[in-house]
């Protein structure tokens, strides 16, 4: 399944006016330590498994609360899967805006999601 298809086009992308042309070049992304890379795969499949028993269910994806902001952040399946993918491609993540209005009862924290799948796994 391809996330990034679902991303809209930059409305910018061939225009020699865009407004990111004038900021510094963007930062290249770190490379990944195998134990990184490893974390993040299995993160990645985490995700899927997440969408695929969670989100029938009603659960758009994650939240997290940001440090810096001290608000939540909520994440859909996609935009997170997408995230990762382009971390173990030696890319950095594609920007992305939140969902307008996200409905907070449709997200649910990293540590809520993996205790359903253990759930699920007790039965």
């Amino acid at each position: 399944m391809n996330f990034f298809a679902n991303m809209p086009r930059d409305p910018f992308a061939d225009d020699p006016n865009d407004p990111a042309s004038f900021l510094e070049e963007e930062e290249q992304a770190l490379p990944l330590s195998e134990e990184d890379r490893l974390a993040i795969i299995h993160d990645l499949a985490l995700v899927q498994e997440f969408a695929r028993v969670l989100g029938p269910r009603g659960i758009d994806g994650i939240f997290f609360l940001c440090e810096d902001c001290e608000e939540n952040h909520f994440y859909e399946w996609d935009i997170m899967a997408a995230n990762m993918r382009a971390t173990l491609e030696g890319e950095l993540s594609p920007v992305h805006e939140p969902g307008a209005a996200p409905d907070p009862n449709r997200y649910v924290p990293w540590d809520y999601a993996l205790g359903f799948l253990d759930g699920l796994d007790a039965r």
